[in-house]
């Protein structure tokens, strides 16, 4: 035997064994009665249904045995108790496959939740077609039986004229006696009842009078295949066959038909006896059980499996040429559950469903989660007719919501996105209205956002950044690089360095810091990356102390707020100072003003305790906050970096006098507290000298050198910079 393959090509998909139990042991939970061996039972069903799932070509029609075996399985409880039970077995069963089936037994892959669900389906089917041949099986296994025991009908009846008479006239199975030429000639008690006659038929029917209008067609065509001169094989004499048929109150029965022609003993065809089993009420059940797994139990709109059906079936020839969906995410939804009861809650999503259908005119209205709805466009008027049903929505939110004796005012998010269906696929437009809603909500919601392709493009980019970090410093991606801290007065010789990360990506190629440092401060990538940063740094700057002694340059580090407020900061910078063995004097760490604000109380304390242990301190991005003299008094620091926005307008010749009094002011004040001023941006000889005139202490910037490799730091200090 071929074992079925995976889409992959590989052996078929293997569930994992404790999920598949854990979904096992709920699953027996449903039976009516304990049972300890159920749950083995059901795990091997599982197996078959995960089988079933991950096979090419995928066949769901193969899960109609493990639907027929579930009958079987003992989850009904006893024999007597099926047909009751069957309604309060599958209901939750199927719950239960929904949430907890795509881990246990799901094939994954994009098209992992439309292949559950077709063969869910399915398994109803072959449990209900059980459930059906179970209940025929006992009363038509005895009149076959005695119709068929001898070689021709007639002699079976007349051997055993009582028992049948018995059978057609007190048995539960519908039994009607049928001409050659498709007359009703009578009717047993039962069918009479199922077919809502009173009384015995006054004369031969038809029996297109009996049968629904579109299953006419089929009863005519077998009547013309029905093998009268015997030239058939044995099975030639039954017809088995789906039908429907109408009672005079209007009402339609759902019925399984088997016919059999009965013969004399030389084998002349007479007439027909059909046994007629009514599975309507399987039927509908079944019917319900289909609406219950596409819409939602409380608001009755198509759920995020219909919705996904439509978008699909839409992107498939012969549908329309664009799509568009409006995704509806409604705010505060939790407060009103939390405050109110979920009574009140649900009252609420109610009304909400009501004014969508409303807002929304002829567009399909669908209910995707808890809180959330769609609005399912074909051919909309391109994205400006979508933002035209999206405001309607919005609009419609404008009333207050009068529910459960309480007021309510609501707002909805909203996510607008529109795809040709020629070149574009379902997932990419479910994605975006689902990108477009985040958006909306982030921006604090009630509100829409239409999707922007460039937009998302680097966010992308920026997760595909982010979710490599972690791994980023054991792979050996992250460089440092030095840039001169040069001393404007005297012979202009290097005074320090200051360390700049650069992301060797794999991909991307070399990054500078702004496309990663606010996602590594976000995402806590910071602090490992940050200490990273230090040990190296350190390393370097006692390398060069050992070449060059009391000529060796300072090594100036950038802290980030979220590393300065860590219980164990002042530990890591001792720690690398001793592992290092680099004089603490030769260490500056560089913060901003925003690093000391978020948590002042730690930040001071690690402030002071570093500066008592020799370590310089610099603020950096002088002049863009919130500083005060009070304030900057407070900080144990040793320098100041004017923010190179102040020195770029020095630049020219005649410089900008504003920027000049400021440059100015800040270093007189500087000086009178007796610190230490850097000016970045330092990009001629122009700003040089003029910071120099100015009484600036140094200069960092493209006029002093751009950032470079280590091995360049040694040659730099054993000269004059920018002169």
């Amino acid at each position: 035997m071929v074992a079925a393959r995976s889409r992959a090509g590989v052996p078929a998909h293997r569930p994992s064994a404790s999920a598949l139990h854990h979904l096992a042991a709920l699953w027996a939970e449903i039976a009516p009665a304990p049972d300890p061996t159920l749950p083995a039972r059901l795990a091997t069903l599982l197996r078959r249904l995960a089988t079933t799932l991950a096979a090419e070509p995928f066949w769901p029609i193969a899960a109609r045995d493990i639907g027929a075996d579930l009958l079987t399985s003992g989850i009904c409880g006893p024999v007597a108790d099926v047909a009751r039970a069957a309604e309060e077995i599958l209901p939750p069963t199927l719950r239960l496959m929904r949430e907890l089936g795509p881990a246990a037994v799901g094939p994954g892959g994009a098209d992992g939740d439309q292949r559950l669900a077709a063969a869910l389906d399915e398994l109803v089917t072959g449990f209900t077609g059980a459930l059906r041949d179970r209940a025929v099986a006992d009363q038509v296994g005895l009149l076959s039986h005695t119709m068929r025991a001898q070689a021709g009908v007639r002699r079976a009846l007349a051997l055993s004229e009582s028992h049948y008479r018995t059978v057609y006239t007190q048995g539960a199975v519908g039994i009607g006696i049928v001409s050659l030429d498709g007359f009703v000639l009578d009717l047993n008690p039962a069918l009479r009842t199922m077919f809502g006659i009173a009384g015995p038929l006054d004369q031969p029917r038809p029996v297109t009078d009996f049968v629904h209008p579109d299953d006419i067609p089929e009863v005519i065509e077998r009547f013309k295949r029905l093998d009268v001169d015997g030239r058939a094989p044995d099975d030639g004499d039954v017809l088995r066959m789906q039908l429907r048929f109408v009672r005079p109150d209007g009402l339609v029965l759902f019925t399984d038909v088997v016919t059999s022609l009965v013969r004399t003993d030389e084998g002349t065809a007479t007439h027909l006896i059909a046994v007629v089993d009514d599975r309507s009420e399987r039927t509908r059940l079944r019917l319900r059980l289909r609406r219950a797994a596409y819409h939602d139990q409380l608001t009755q709109l198509p759920n995020r499996s219909l919705t996904e059906q439509w978008v699909h079936r839409a992107f498939e020839a012969g549908g329309p040429e664009h799509v568009g969906i409006c995704a509806l995410d409604l705010d505060g939804l939790t407060g009103v559950n939390d405050g109110l009861g979920h009574q009140v809650g649900d009252q609420l999503l109610l009304a909400v469903a009501a004014r969508l259908q409303m807002a929304s005119g002829d567009h399909l209205v669908t209910r995707t989660g808890g809180d959330e709805f769609a609005v399912l466009v074909a051919e909309p008027d391109g994205v400006a007719g979508l933002c035209r049903v999206a405001d309607r929505v919005l609009e419609a939110f404008a009333t207050p919501f009068l529910v459960g004796g309480h007021t309510l005012t609501m707002t909805a998010s909203i996510g607008v996105a529109a795809a040709p269906t020629a070149t574009a696929c379902p997932e990419e437009l479910m994605r975006a209205a689902d990108v477009a809603l985040n958006w909306a909500k982030s921006r604090g919601g009630a509100r829409r956002v239409v999707f922007d392709p460039e937009r998302d493009a680097g966010e992308s980019a920026r997760f595909e950044l982010l979710s490599g970090l972690p791994g980023a410093i054991d792979r050996g991606e992250f460089r440092l690089v030095y840039q001169p801290l040069v001393g404007l007065s005297g012979d202009r010789r290097m005074r320090g360095v200051e360390a700049l990360v650069r992301w060797q990506h794999p991909v991307q190629g070399l990054l500078a810091p702004g496309r990663f440092i606010e996602l590594a401060e976000r995402s806590g990538s910071i602090v490992p990356l940050g200490r990273w940063i230090l040990h190296t740094a350190c390393a370097q700057a006692a390398q060069w102390y050992r070449e060059l002694g009391g000529d060796a340059p300072y090594v100036s580090v950038n802290v980030s707020p979220v590393q300065l407020v860590e219980p164990d900061w002042v530990g890591v910078v001792a720690s690398a100072l001793h592992a290092t063995g680099l004089p603490a004097r030769l260490l500056q760490l560089e913060i901003t003003e925003q690093a000391v604000l978020g948590d002042e109380t730690a930040a001071l304390e690690a402030l002071v305790a570093l500066r008592a242990s020799g370590v310089r301190l610099a603020l950096d991005d002088f002049g863009t906050g919130y500083s005060s003299l009070a304030w900057l008094r407070r900080l144990p620091v040793h320098a100041l970096k004017i923010d190179g926005s102040f020195i770029d307008g020095l630049r020219h010749t005649d410089p900008d006098p504003v920027d000049s009094a400021i440059v100015g002011s800040l270093v007189g004040m500087a000086h009178a507290l007796g610190l230490e001023v850097t000016a970045e941006w330092v990009e001629t000889r122009v700003q040089a000298d003029r910071l120099t005139a100015l009484g600036c202490d140094v200069g960092q910037g493209r006029w002093f050198g751009d950032a470079g490799p280590a091995g360049w730091v040694p040659g730099l200090a054993r000269r004059s910079i920018g002169t």
